[in-house]
């Protein structure tokens, strides 16, 4: 990671909230643009199934007939290969310019929203899955609060999150591996830390699936938890 997105990062937290926000936004749609642009139009999203099973040692079968939400889902599509869901919800506060951005050919559901005050009921989900983007929120632990609240008892919830890398204006907090306790209404049923490439490409790294080295050292999270009854 550059000097200059480390120090971007430092000068966003010293931002008010509301311009932090903005700035953080258009930074996220620019990025996605970027991505579309050298794709040639169209997004790919073939890679999700497997970060949804193959890394957490599930079945396709685990998720049919199940209501599934994600997290900070972004433009790609996240949930379009879980056909068999009853349910396949996208929540990200940039929905609406998202679903624009990929035509609104996608079969799951977009819903604008922050994922510190989700517009769902409690226990509304049997798998709540949030990946790389933990720390893109503006609150961590009002999105983990709600995470749980919407969870069902004995469901899923599935996490893959960058800790200990620099704050940057996209990702402005710096997360931990003890961030699984702070996740007090679900037991942890497995979890492994990564190496991160250094090129910054998280999807990437899980592919090499390499120990990091030493503790401290910028990382991938990734955790199975199951909410308590």
């Amino acid at each position: 990671m550059s000097l200059a997105t480390n120090i971007a990062g430092g000068l966003l937290a010293l931002a008010p909230a509301g311009l932090r926000t903005r700035l953080k936004e258009e930074a996220e749609l620019h990025y996605w643009r970027r991505v579309l642009r050298k794709s040639g139009g169209t997004f790919y999203n073939g890679h999700f199934r497997s970060r949804f099973t193959d890394l957490f040692d599930l079945s396709m079968d685990h998720f049919a007939g199940k209501r599934m939400l994600d997290l900070g889902c972004g433009p790609l599509g996240s949930l379009e290969w879980a056909d068999m869901a009853a349910d396949r919800v996208g929540v990200d506060p940039l929905a609406d310019r998202y679903v624009a951005l990929n035509g609104g050919t996608q079969a799951m559901r977009y819903v604008r929203s922050g994922c510190e005050t989700l517009p769902f009921g409690h226990a509304a989900f049997h798998v709540v899955s949030m990946f790389n983007a933990l720390d893109h929120v503006e609150d961590v632990e009002a999105s983990v609060a709600e995470m749980q609240r919407v969870l069902a008892p004995g469901g899923d919830l599935l996490l893959i999150v960058e800790i200990d890398h620099p704050a940057t204006v996209t990702e402005p907090h710096r997360l931990r591996e003890d961030l699984l306790r702070t996740f007090n209404r679900c037991l942890v049923r497995d979890s492994r830390v990564f190496a991160i490439r250094d090129d910054h490409d998280v999807y990437r790294s899980l592919r090499d699936a390499r120990p990091r080295r030493r503790a401290g050292d910028p990382a991938i999270l990734c955790a199975r938890l199951q909410r308590q009854a």
